[in-house]
């Protein structure tokens, strides 16, 4: 089953080790990225509550809203 997920990360650098830890692993997956707080809730605003991902990770310290 595929899994969706959210990343909420401002730092490309982090995204991009993210995205190589996850192929790696093989998990088949769907990645949702926001790049701060705000662009996470305008995301999961747009969602059916059968449509949130399963899986949000979180960087605390981010621009406009953090964690």
């Amino acid at each position: 089953m595929i899994k969706s997920i959210l990343l909420i990360e401002d730092d490309e650098l982090d995204v991009i080790s993210v995205k190589r830890t996850l192929a790696k692993l093989a998990i088949p997956h769907e990645l949702f990225i926001a790049g701060n707080g705000k662009e996470a809730v305008d995301f999961l605003d747009t969602k059916a509550i059968d449509e949130l991902p399963d899986v949000i990770l979180l960087d605390l310290n981010m621009p406009k809203m953090n964690g």
